[in-house]
């Protein structure tokens, strides 16, 4: 009896040293995408937003999203509280008044800052790449995006200021 158990314990800690692996190969790393700094200009006053897209194709939800700005790191929110479907998309965003953002990135006012996103779905980290473009918020402003330079009537689905490099 006791060499059946001996057998059995091995064969499960046999099976198990293989399985393992090959479950955690499985997991595909989430994406983020369209991560982004926009801004507004109201009544003389800048506004900023980090966003980005989280999605998992495994469904997993990430155990954090942060945007790092010149170093700093802040935890940024769902944009929809109820969504929790990675699947098809999850936006983050982190708002952030002038006063924060030049506290931290005192050459945001000459146009000038670094910023990347991190997250982990509880597998292992993903890094996006350093950015250092800012795009005008035109939807929050309530302004339409066009083709300024006359070369037809379709509308323009970029909306950066060309700031950055």
């Amino acid at each position: 009896m006791k060499k059946i158990f001996i057998v059995l314990l091995t064969s499960i800690l046999a099976i198990s040293l293989f399985v393992s692996p090959m479950l955690a190969a499985e997991n595909t790393s989430p994406e983020l995408s369209n991560g982004v700094l926009l801004y507004t200009f109201k009544n003389n006053v800048f506004s900023y937003k980090f966003q980005v897209e989280y999605k998992d194709a495994d469904g997993n939800l990430p155990r954090y999203m942060f945007v790092f700005l010149n170093g700093s790191r802040r935890e940024m929110i769902k944009a929809d509280i109820t969504d929790n479907n990675p699947k098809d998309g999850i936006l983050y965003i982190l708002l952030m008044g002038e006063d924060e953002l030049f506290n931290l990135a005192p050459k945001a006012k000459e146009w000038e800052i670094e910023y990347w996103f991190r997250t982990n779905d509880g597998k292992g980290p993903v890094i996006t790449k350093i950015s250092k473009l800012f795009s005008l918020d035109t939807e929050s402003m309530g302004l339409t995006t066009s083709n300024s330079g006359g070369g037809g009537s379709q509308g323009s689905s970029s909306s950066g200021c060309g700031c950055g490099k």
